[in-house]
Parts: structure tokens; C-alpha cells; sequence
């Protein structure tokens, strides 16, 4: 079994943003997103073991803020994980432009995309954040 459902946000140039919802998504959906992913027009992605219709439906999901130009914040939609560089720094950054943004933390922000999609894939593959937790010691 793999990831349930995909939410892509996307903030269309001078349109309303919308939700684009995947269900049963495969790897090539949800890596194809991952690297679409900027701080602007595609700032946010989830992805979810639960059966949901929508986005920010289930708070267990897996969450990308940002994209390459700064770099990608992972947490859990609830926030209880977040991944955290240890020699990162205290730094707010801004890693979504469009509507109301998101911050973080320097230590918050992986800037290697290869990183963000292993991550990723772990995610997609498990659903497990201990099996992420695991993975980011190793980084």
C-alpha cells in the first residue's frame, strides 16, 4: 500500500487558489509535483494514508511548504514532526510569497531536492514518520 490521496495548492496568477486533488496517486504524481513545487503558484503539497476528499482533511498528512528557489519546510499537517536541521540556524525565512505565506526556521528548510524526495518517498511508501526520523539522522 502507498499514499491515499495528493493535494497540490496552486495560486494561479491572479485567480482564486485551488486545491488539486489525486487519489491513489503514484511515485511519478507525487515527485512530478515536488519538483513544480515554487514559492508562489505552488507553494504547498500534502499527501495522505487517509481516505480524504480535500485538503487539511487528515492531520496526520505529509506536508511540503516552499519550493527551489528558497527551499522545502516537511512537517506533519498538524505539526507534532517537522524536520529540523540541528546545525541549521534561528533565522526566519519565508518560504511562501502568494496569499498569506508561511515561516520558519532556517534549521526547518531543506534546500537539496533529492533530500525532499527521498523524504518524500519514505513517506509515500510507509506512512510512517518514525521510518522519515530514522532517514533524517542518516542525512
Amino acid at each position: 500500500m502507498t499514499a491515499q490521496h495528493l493535494t497540490i495548492v496552486h495560486y494561479p496568477l491572479h485567480q482564486r487558489w485551488r486545491c488539486v486533488e489525486i487519489t491513489s496517486p503514484d511515485w511519478e504524481h507525487v515527485s512530478d509535483a515536488i519538483r513544480k513545487m515554487d514559492d508562489n503558484e505552488y507553494p504547498v503539497l500534502e499527501m495522505s494514508w487517509a481516505e480524504v476528499e480535500t485538503c487539511g482533511d487528515d492531520e496526520e498528512s505529509f506536508h511540503i511548504v516552499g519550493g527551489s528557489k528558497v527551499g522545502f519546510a516537511l512537517s506533519n499537517f498538524c505539526g507534532d514532526w517537522r524536520f529540523e536541521d540541528p546545525d541549521g540556524g534561528e533565522e526566519e525565512v519565508r518560504l511562501w510569497q502568494s496569499d498569506q505565506g508561511y515561516f520558519c526556521k532556517r534549521k526547518n528548510i531543506i534546500a537539496d531536492i533529492d533530500v525532499v524526495l527521498k523524504l518524500a518517498r519514505i513517506y509515500f511508501e510507509t506512512g510512517s514518520y518514525d521510518e522519515i526520523r530514522n532517514a533524517c539522522v542518516k542525512l
